[in-house]
């Protein structure tokens, strides 16, 4: 056998021993399992921070926040069950407490318990996200504060205040379903109504339609006017209705300036008819320009963001024939 292929030999036999006792000598671990739960049974969740302390109760048909009960926002909770309800672990990071570096100390963790009556069903602590943004470090015990990579970057649906969890939600409806409009500004009252007309068939359509029988019903169409039966422009009913139709405020107001809105005149009150009547009361810009508001829909008083409140009111001041002044008209070139 020639002298290479010995070497070659001997070199191979070496590097498997090698590899054999580096793979030997590393560390093995597993990581945990931890089992689904069924969200169905959870009926209170508390997610403490060194600062707040937040809990989620279930009522019989809806989820609520604080002992005030404010409804909760639906579309929060169900990505917080949705978390809860299986945790996967992507890999082990420390087993040193190292818990400031992923930010799972006391200043900065986030505790959560998963509650059904007195049963724990799920509780783990948060700390930041892992550099990928695919990630999140935890640790599932305070006895065992072993740091784990757990798949979903979810710490920002629990890293919240109260009223960050509450349903924002301050009016809906079917935009179809409102006959009448009554507008309120400046001394001036409009009410404007919807009626059903029959749709004038084109030219082209025309003989397409020749086999209508006379008994047939002809296709009608809703037009808003004035009560006086003069013409509304229909595309400024169209945008009113959108703006109004799923109303979110940008916060709640405390209970005390609620007071104090219901005791002054609206700058600007709309209400709408279908088989029930919506008032939305909207008021004066406060000091961070936001628009105060009170509504029937809800019980309590809230504030709209300018730019949403300003596009509401451009709508209600071109159906009332109101004039506006136009920003840019300030003798500047």
């Amino acid at each position: 056998m020639k002298k290479e292929y010995i070497i070659l030999i001997i070199f191979i036999i070496g590097l498997s021993v090698y590899l054999s006792l580096k793979k030997d000598n590393q560390v093995h671990y597993e990581l945990p399992t931890i089992p689904q739960i069924d969200t169905a049974r959870i009926d209170r969740m508390e997610i403490s921070k060194a600062d707040r302390v937040v809990t989620l109760n279930k009522s019989e048909n809806a989820w609520t926040v604080t002992n005030k009960k404010y409804p909760a926002n639906p579309d929060e909770i169900t990505q917080i069950l949705n978390t809860l309800k299986e945790i996967k672990l992507s890999a082990l990071v420390s087993e040193a407490k190292d818990l400031t570096r992923y930010e799972l100390d006391d200043p900065h963790a986030l505790k959560i318990k998963a509650l059904a009556g007195n049963e724990v069903l799920r509780t783990f602590v948060i700390g930041k996200t892992a550099p990928s943004y695919n990630h999140t470090f935890i640790y599932l015990n305070d006895k065992d504060r072993t740091v784990y990579q757990a798949n979903g970057n979810f710490k920002n649906r629990f890293d919240k205040p109260a009223a960050d969890f509450r349903d924002k939600k301050v009016l809906e409806f079917d935009q179809d379903s409102i006959k009448k409009i009554t507008i309120e500004k400046q001394d001036k009252i409009v009410t404007l109504v919807k009626a059903m007309e029959p749709v004038e068939p084109d030219q082209i359509k025309d003989e397409t339609q020749k086999d209508l029988t006379a008994d047939k019903t002809p296709p009608q169409k809703a037009t808003w006017k004035n009560e006086d039966g003069s013409a509304v422009d229909q595309k400024t009913m169209s945008d009113l209705l959108s703006s109004l139709s799923t109303l979110e405020c940008q916060a709640f107001m405390d209970d005390d300036k609620a007071v104090r809105l219901k005791e002054i005149a609206p700058s600007c009150k709309i209400s709408l008819e279908n088989d029930k009547t919506f008032v939305l009361n909207l008021f004066n810009k406060n000091n961070d320009q936001d628009v105060e508001g009170l509504c029937s829909y809800i019980p309590y008083a809230f504030t709209l963001t300018s730019y949403k409140a300003d596009d509401i009111v451009s709508y209600t001041d071109k159906l009332m024939g109101i004039e506006q002044q136009d920003s840019t008209e300030s003798g500047e070139e």
